[in-house]
């Protein structure tokens, strides 16, 4: 497969360029620089028809002038709503002046969706920047060129940037368990994850979607803010998903119950839903009940709307949420690992009938909750297989021998959640995936991973081995 060389080059490049930021060991407390930017362009098929892509990425700096990071673009305008596209970017900044510079970047991911021509799924962006720097902030104008090799699209265009700076703090992960050794916000910053089921009933009829996601949040004085992601798991609506910038606010009704409302806006799709260009506004009112000091069970009413499309519906939504940092000052470093991965479906039936190979490139978070169990989040999207379009969301949980600092590391996983597009045949979207994994650790942060398993359909007809890569970097971060 010629695609793949390229996935797996961008997939070891964090690898080499983390190195040069961390050459010490992390017995100290450590801060990363990160870039976070949002852009816009319109790209154009080859049919002269134009599509407003929205693109958001989170650069983490990894020594001399390279940043990388996960990058993901979707369909904000025309009528390809439900066109997304997740992978990863690298990038090389020069700088030009005092306040400007130039960027030279590459991003290659998986994706697709809307019914567009996008082949087996792989997107390669190349892409110049010309950057001002304000202040923390950071305006550009880029030129790039948004190409899909096994399909009909290959578009050079102008678009908009704008950026700002940001940093993530951590410690070393064999400190997993003691006293943290930082104080205030680490990592991101966001302070819970909530895992949610939701369902769409659709105004004026039509078949309800049933929806697994989550929610990562961050608490602003009496407000909060954060993003929302979820997929079809239940319905006809197989392969559509949404991911959506969120705020909210909230009063306590007792010391355990608290109301509250939120808006979310963003972008959603697939699944034969009729969203138009893609962009979803949502608005809900809800409650929480707090289960203990760490833990929130909660449930809300609203309604989503796509602005330019037919598609309106009331929704509902039950959440589980979990403190991701301490409530007071007596919390322990927690073991995180951030993975790009690549995944090999051998037998990966479609809707025709037939059955075939299909490649995946995604990002796995692993949040440890002691020296043997941990929680898992996940998503994968299509690059090759003819599948493009096809996308995966999944939680879970696994179970593994104790890290270490060098040597090898083995477990197993187990997980849950939702697939669909690209033709594959997952019927409702709701799936379950197993592996076995063995791990070598070439230092206390960085392993080589390699797992052997399945993914199963829970009504459609796919059932297929998988094989997986994948490079994983472990931070320790502040958690209760």
């Amino acid at each position: 497969m010629p695609h793949r060389p390229i996935l797996l080059r961008l997939l070891l490049a964090p690898l080499l360029l983390l190195g040069a930021a961390t050459a010490t060991a992390q017995s100290v407390p450590s801060t990363l620089n990160t870039a976070t930017t949002l852009g816009f362009e319109r790209v154009r098929f080859g049919s002269g028809e134009r599509l407003g892509l929205v693109g958001g990425s989170l650069l983490f700096e990894g020594g001399r002038n390279w940043w990388f990071g996960p990058a993901v673009y979707g369909a904000a305008s025309g009528q390809r709503g439900g066109f997304f596209v997740g992978g990863l970017e690298v990038q090389q900044r020069i700088r030009l002046g005092p306040r400007s510079g130039v960027v030279l970047g590459l991003y290659a991911g998986g994706g697709g969706g809307g019914s567009s021509p996008v082949g087996g799924g792989l997107m390669l962006r190349p892409a110049v920047t010309l950057v001002q720097d304000l202040g923390g902030l950071q305006a550009g104008l880029s030129l790039s060129q948004v190409r899909f090799p096994s399909g009909d699209i290959r578009s050079n265009q102008l678009g908009l940037v704008l950026g700002w700076d940001g940093s993530f703090r951590a410690t070393d992960p064999a400190r997993a368990g003691r006293a943290p050794g930082l104080y205030g916000r680490t990592g991101l910053g966001m302070d819970h994850l909530l895992i949610t089921a939701g369902r769409y009933a659709p105004r004026g009829g039509g078949a309800s979607i049933g929806l697994i996601g989550a929610r990562a949040l961050r608490s602003v004085g009496d407000w909060h803010l954060g993003i929302e992601s979820a997929a079809a798991a239940q319905g006809s609506a197989a392969g559509y998903m949404e991911i959506l910038a969120e705020a909210g606010t909230g009063w306590p009704v007792t010391p355990r119950l608290n109301l509250g409302v939120r808006g979310a806006l963003g972008l959603g799709g697939g699944g034969a839903v009729p969203v138009g260009g893609g962009v979803l506004a949502k608005l809900a009112v809800g409650g929480a009940y707090q289960l203990s000091p760490h833990l929130h069970l909660g449930a809300e009413l609203g309604l989503v709307d796509a602005l330019n499309g037919s598609f309106r519906a009331g929704t509902a939504q039950l959440w589980l949420a979990m403190a991701l940092e301490p409530m007071s000052g007596d919390g322990r470093v927690v073991r995180y690992e951030w993975a790009p991965a690549l995944q090999h479906n051998l037998r990966a039936q479609r809707k025709d009938g037939s059955r075939g190979t299909l490649d995946t490139i995604g990002l796995r978070l692993n949040r440890w909750v002691d020296g043997h169990w941990y929680l898992s989040a996940q998503a994968h999207s299509a690059y090759a297989g003819g599948a493009g379009a096809y996308s995966i969301g999944l939680v879970g949980a696994g179970v593994g021998t104790a890290p270490v600092a060098q040597g090898w590391q083995f477990g197993a996983e187990l997980l849950v959640g939702a697939a669909g597009g690209g033709g594959v045949n997952t019927a409702g979207g709701a799936i379950v995936q197993g592996l076995g994994w063995a791990g070598y650790a070439l230092s206390p942060d960085t392993m080589l991973r390699l797992g052997l398993g399945g993914v199963k359909s829970l009504k459609g007809d796919l059932s297929s081995p998988v094989l997986e890569v994948s490079w994983q970097r472990a931070f320790g971060l502040n958690g209760p």
